[in-house]
């Protein structure tokens, strides 16, 4: 998703939107560099890590980016499941990783990227789809999900070919490589 053409981004936001894969990078480079992971961490934050792709791989066959407005699945609870699921997969290799202080420094800087992003695309949202958007997000909240879903009149099914098409499976190997890192570490630390 691009910024807001109507609107230019101040050199902060600027910097945090076009970078963002750098600066996660530096998020996730500073977990590696400290972790010293245990058996109970690693399984803890493997299925944390497992429970966030699956909900990104949920959250992807419901959205047809700039085409409409996603508002069932997952985009029923939160107008941003992927984040959401971001987040709990970041969760998930900090608990892998067993250390406190590092992944508290990560994380700082995973919510300013995410801060900045999050506000950039709901701008954008705005211009795309104004009234349904402005509809959706008086019942959907921005981050935190609902407890309940919000009951959209337009149903959309879930699709694996939208999920296909954000190249999900790409992702999913990145993660197994993301655990993979973990359980090495654990590895050459305890032989």
């Amino acid at each position: 998703m691009t910024e807001n053409k109507n609107k230019p981004l101040n050199p902060y936001d600027d910097f945090f939107y076009h970078h963002r894969p750098r600066l996660t990078g530096i998020a996730a480079l500073i977990i590696i560099f400290f972790a010293q992971p245990t058996l109970e961490s690693l399984c803890l934050g493997s299925i944390i890590v497992i429970l966030g792709e699956m909900g990104r791989t949920w959250a992807l066959g419901y959205i047809d980016k700039d085409a409409a407005l996603a508002t069932t699945g997952p985009y029923a609870f939160t107008r941003n499941p992927l984040y959401v699921f971001n987040t709990t997969m970041f969760i998930g290799f900090c608990v892998m990783a067993n250390q406190l202080v590092p992944a508290l420094v990560a994380a700082v800087l995973f919510v300013w990227i995410y801060i900045v992003v999050i506000k950039i695309e709901a701008e954008r949202m705005v211009d795309l789809f104004g009234a349904s958007y402005a509809e959706w997000s008086k019942h959907v909240p921005l981050f935190i999900p609902r407890l309940t879903p919000w009951k959209d009149r337009a149903k959309k099914a879930y699709s694996f070919a939208l999920m296909l098409g954000h190249k999900e499976p790409k992702h999913w190997f990145g993660t197994v490589v993301g655990l993979s890192i973990f359980y090495a570490i654990y590895y050459f630390q305890n032989t």
